[in-house]
C-alpha cells in the first residue's frame, strides 16, 4: 500500500560514477550539469490524471480526487524566464499570520511528478505552492545554479506580493535543498519561518566524491557548488530534516548528517528513517505519520512528537 515510484530520478551514485568514468575514458574531461538538473517541458499539467510514474503514487489511492478549484496555476517572473507554479488552496491570498509550504522538489522531470508529494503536504493542513524550476514542465530556459536560485526567490516574490504576504515554510527535497538553503539562508523578507529538508545534498563536492572513484575536484566536473554544509550555519528557523538510512542517491553520513550537525539555530529536529531509500521517506514513515509529522513541526509542536530527535549521535 505504501509503495512510492520507483523510477529513477536524478543521479543515483552508480550512475553518476559510471557516467564519470565515461566521459573521463571518451574524452579525459567532463561537464556533469547537464544531468545534475534535468527537467522534461510538458504542454499542460494534468495533476491527478498524470499517467505517468510518480513518487509516492499510492499515496492518491489515500486521498479523495484533487478539488480542481483548489488548483490554481501561477505563472512567475523570475529574471528573463517564467517559472510555473501551482497553489494548492481554496484561497490564493492569504492573511499575514497564515503559513503556506513552499515545496522545491528534486531532480525529477516536473511537478506532475511529484504530484503525489505536493498533495501530501497539503494533507497535512496548509497551503502548498509548488515551483518547477526553468526548464522543467511549462518553465522557461535552462537550469543554471544562479539561475534555480533566483527562482526559489521569485517564488518568495511572489507569495509576499500577489497572495497576501503570508508566513513560509521552506520544504525542499533532494537536489531542491540548494535552493532551500540558499534562500532560507539570505531570506531578508523574515517570512520564512521555517525550513524542512528531506534528503538534502551536503554539497555537490559531496556529491562527486561519493561517487567517483578518482580523486577530483568537484570544479573539474561540474560549476554547480551548492554548499548546503556551509550555507545551513546562517539558517536560524526552525529546521526539521528527514532520511532514509538506506538513501543510495544522497547518503546519510555524508549529506544529511553534516548538514544538521552545522545548523546554529536553536529549534533543530530529525528523523531518520530505518530502511527508507532516497524516494521513500514518506511511505516508510506512512503517509498518514508523514502529514501529522509535517503539521506538528509547523504548527509548532515538534517538542512533543516522539518521531522527531534533536540530539544527533
Amino acid at each position: 500500500m505504501n509503495r512510492c515510484g520507483r523510477r529513477s530520478v536524478g543521479l543515483t551514485v552508480g550512475a553518476l560514477r559510471g557516467c564519470a568514468a565515461a566521459m573521463l575514458v571518451a574524452c579525459g574531461c567532463m561537464n556533469l550539469d547537464p544531468f545534475l538538473f534535468k527537467g522534461e517541458e510538458v504542454d499542460a499539467y494534468l495533476f491527478d490524471n498524470y499517467g505517468g510514474e510518480t513518487e509516492c503514487s499510492d499515496a492518491l489511492d489515500l486521498l479523495m480526487p484533487v478539488d480542481m478549484s483548489t488548483v490554481h496555476e501561477i505563472s512567475i517572473e523570475s529574471g528573463s524566464e517564467t517559472i510555473a507554479a501551482v497553489l494548492v488552496s481554496p484561497d490564493t491570498v492569504f492573511d499575514s499570520a497564515d503559513t503556506v509550504i513552499l515545496y522545491i522538489h528534486g531532480t525529477g522531470p516536473h511537478i506532475d511528478y511529484y504530484w503525489p508529494r505536493t498533495r501530501l503536504l497539503a494533507a497535512s493542513g496548509y497551503p502548498v505552492l509548488a515551483i518547477d524550476f526553468r526548464g522543467y514542465g511549462r518553465s522557461t530556459g535552462e537550469p543554471t545554479e544562479a539561475g534555480i536560485y533566483e527562482d526559489g526567490f521569485a517564488a518568495l516574490r511572489c507569495l509576499r506580493d500577489r497572495c497576501g504576504d503570508p508566513r513560509v515554510t521552506v520544504y525542499a527535497f533532494s537536489l531542491g535543498s540548494l535552493v532551500g538553503c540558499e534562500i532560507a539562508s539570505k531570506d531578508e523578507s523574515g517570512r520564512i519561518i521555517a525550513l524542512i529538508l528531506e534528503a538534502p545534498i551536503g554539497s555537490v563536492e559531496t556529491l562527486v566524491q561519493d561517487a567517483v572513484y578518482i580523486d577530483l575536484p568537484g570544479s573539474y566536473v561540474t560549476t554547480y557548488q551548492g554548499k548546503n554544509v556551509e550555507k545551513i550555519k546562517k539558517v536560524i528557523v526552525p529546521l526539521l530534516w528527514l532520511h532514509g538510512t538506506d538513501d543510495g542517491t544522497l547518503a546519510l553520513e555524508t549529506n544529511g548528517k553534516p548538514v544538521y550537525r552545522n545548523y546554529v539555530g536553536s529549534e533543530g529536529y530529525y528523523a531518520i528513517i530505518e530502511g527508507a531509500g532516497h524516494q521513500t521517506v514518506p511511505s516508510v514513515i506512512g503517509y498518514d505519520r508523514y502529514c501529522a509529522c509535517i503539521h506538528d513541526f509547523i504548527s509548532g509542536h515538534a517538542a512533543q512528537n516522539p518521531f522527531f530527535s534533536t540530539e544527533l549521535k
